[in-house]
């Protein structure tokens, strides 16, 4: 056997164990992905925008939102855009607590996140609540429906944040 050959097996066996190690971890994230609930995915998406509310991500924050979004105070997805820009150029810092967090689903389909929050935000070295506080958290509800497959949210009500005019 030359020298060059058995260097060549061993980088195809190398090749074939890490491509078996590829498809056995896509395979289990496949399963996963398949295996969970609506109640699960909603929650995802729950903690997927507190998370981008966070990190002051408005694409994260938006791709989360449906392009049917319309609430009670006459909220549109670009009103909600507008109003997430302007709090993230506002605030230095906004943490998101969520407690209790509910999800039902009625028969049109439609999901319903129930939650008790409260929001501070940090602005030149001053921290304030801007919602609820933690001994009286604000009862949010977020509509969600599926769009193309996903969960997206299309009606929040129970967030009045202080000192932002809507």
């Amino acid at each position: 056997m030359v020298e060059g050959e058995k260097g060549m097996k061993v980088n195809r066996k190398i090749t074939v164990v890490v491509c078996a190690l590829a498809a056995a971890v896509g395979a289990y994230f496949l399963i996963s992905h398949l295996m969970m609930t609506d109640e699960a995915r909603i929650k995802q998406v729950i903690y997927q925008g507190k998370a981008a509310v966070e990190r002051k991500d408005i694409e994260g924050v938006l791709a989360l939102v449906s392009r049917d979004y319309q609430d009670d105070l006459g909220l549109n997805k670009v009103a909600i855009m507008m109003l997430f820009q302007r709090a993230f150029r506002e605030f230095d810092a906004i943490d998101i607590a969520v407690m209790e967090l509910r999800i039902e689903i009625d028969e049109k389909q439609q999901a319903h996140a129930l939650l008790d929050t409260w929001a501070t935000v940090r602005a030149q070295d001053k921290a304030r609540y801007l919602v609820g506080t933690p001994e009286k958290p604000c009862r949010v509800v977020f509509t969600l429906v599926k769009e193309g497959g996903l969960w997206r949210v299309i009606k929040a009500t129970g967030v009045n944040p202080e000192g932002i005019e809507l």
